[in-house]
């Protein structure tokens, strides 16, 4: 007697969920609600990544060419090195307008969080929505809260599955508060891990299994820091501060990022496409996916084509071209995501 595949043990007919590609999971997902339960579990993506069936692809905030400085829109798209594929994600549905320049991502749990920021200054509020990318639908996140200021620099953790972001709040107008939290994308809940007066939270970066907290303070258009360090580390693992104390030249290397871009690497973009395009020495970045680097760097020419290419373990390169326009729009942030 044949017996039917929803008549298995879950277990089994988890394992058979977790080894299909990436492709086919928005189908599998709508075959019944217990396996959309399956795949919406945190074990599914944990099993995944065990099994050796994930993949690394690049989430990449653009805009909307052609795009100018008084009207900047986003789309976000999706970059598959393996089998060299562009697809623009499924618009937010909740969302009444384009992405505005208030807007920045980042990943967990194969999830892509986005985090939408109004264009007023001061900010009434940071709209969360995050895609699942198995089921290619979108939910409505927990909204940021304490929010007064546009600047903000968000990170997440590969080991550790987890997404912090900082920013300030003005409780008065002379003292104001920085703040880091942590956003639990499941539980949909926000702690504040460290708070900090007087002094500012220039960025944040993780390294290994820890979190850095660049501190300074803004005297007269230069920036200072905190006699004794430069930075708070939080251990992902153990959950235990330490200070370090650092050199102006090693926080504006931790700091490095679209705005500050890697001298070398300019040199390398300028070199590879030196016949072709005029390339902006501030606009060069480097994307880690798995063994293999994603390049990124916009010309001066055609109003700011973003121009790629691919190196891989070897240091080999290889030009990407772009399917068409709506993929060539300068980019505002990226992350790899393994899904």
């Amino acid at each position: 007697m044949k017996r039917r595949i929803d008549g298995l043990p879950e277990c089994l007919i988890l394992e058979c969920l977790a080894r299909l590609h990436l492709k086919d999971l928005p189908a599998a997902s709508r075959v019944c609600r217990r396996w959309l339960h399956l795949i919406k579990s945190r074990h599914f993506y944990s099993l995944r990544k065990q099994l050796g069936c994930t993949n690394q692809v690049a989430c990449l905030l653009q805009h909307i060419p052609p795009s100018n400085s008084l009207n900047i829109k986003y789309v976000i798209n999706m970059f598959d090195p393996m089998d060299r594929e562009w697809n623009r994600l499924p618009p937010i549905p909740d969302l009444t307008k384009e992405h505005t320049w208030q807007t920045w991502i980042a990943s967990s749990e194969g999830k892509l969080v986005v985090f939408c920021g109004s264009d007023t200054l001061p900010m009434e509020s940071v709209i969360v929505f995050v895609l699942d990318f198995a089921t290619q639908r979108w939910r409505k996140g927990k909204d940021m809260p304490l929010v007064s200021s546009s600047r903000f620099s968000t990170v997440s953790s590969p080991q550790c599955q987890r997404i912090f972001i900082s920013g300030d709040h003005r409780q008065k107008v002379d003292a104001p508060w920085d703040y880091v939290w942590e956003y639990d994308v499941l539980k949909e809940e926000w702690t504040v891990l460290y708070q900090i007066r007087s002094f500012k939270i220039r960025g944040l970066r993780i390294i290994g299994e820890e979190l850095w907290v660049i501190i300074g303070h803004k005297h007269i258009g230069k920036w200072t820091m905190p006699e004794g360090h430069g930075a708070v580390v939080y251990h992902l693992r153990t959950n235990k501060w330490r200070e370090v104390t650092l050199t102006l030249g090693r926080v504006n290397n931790l700091l490095s990022s679209r705005h500050n871009s890697d001298l070398k690497l300019y040199k390398l973009m300028k070199k590879l496409y030196r016949n072709e395009f005029d390339v902006m020495k501030n606009c060069c970045s480097r994307l880690q996916l798995g063994k293999q680097s994603l390049l990124m760097t916009t010309c001066g020419n055609n109003g700011g084509k973003e121009l790629f290419c691919m190196q891989d373990q070897e240091g080999k390169f290889d030009k990407m071209e772009p399917p068409s326009i709506e993929f060539s729009g300068y980019v505002e942030s990226s992350y790899c995501i393994e899904l």
